[in-house]
């Protein structure tokens, strides 16, 4: 029980952590959900826990410090 606890708040800071970063992509907010996301992908993979368990299977974290519409500018 304990550990669907920790999935849930881990998933809701994610999804948390996605929406400001792409809200702020290419300011200091896009970094700040960078890093942290970041970090919490290679925890993540460091423990095997699988992306797609917590919402970043298919998520480009480039994306929030190099949006693409800035890309092709």
């Amino acid at each position: 029980m304990a550990n669907d606890a920790y999935k849930v708040v881990l998933i809701a800071l994610v999804d948390l952590l996605k929406e400001q970063g792409q809200a702020g992509a290419g300011e200091v907010d896009g970094l700040n959900a960078y890093q942290a996301l970041s970090e919490v992908k290679a925890q993540a993979e460091a423990f095997g826990v699988p992306l797609e368990d917590i919402g970043l299977e298919d998520f480009r974290l480039d994306d929030l410090i190099n949006p693409p519409d800035r890309q092709a500018a």
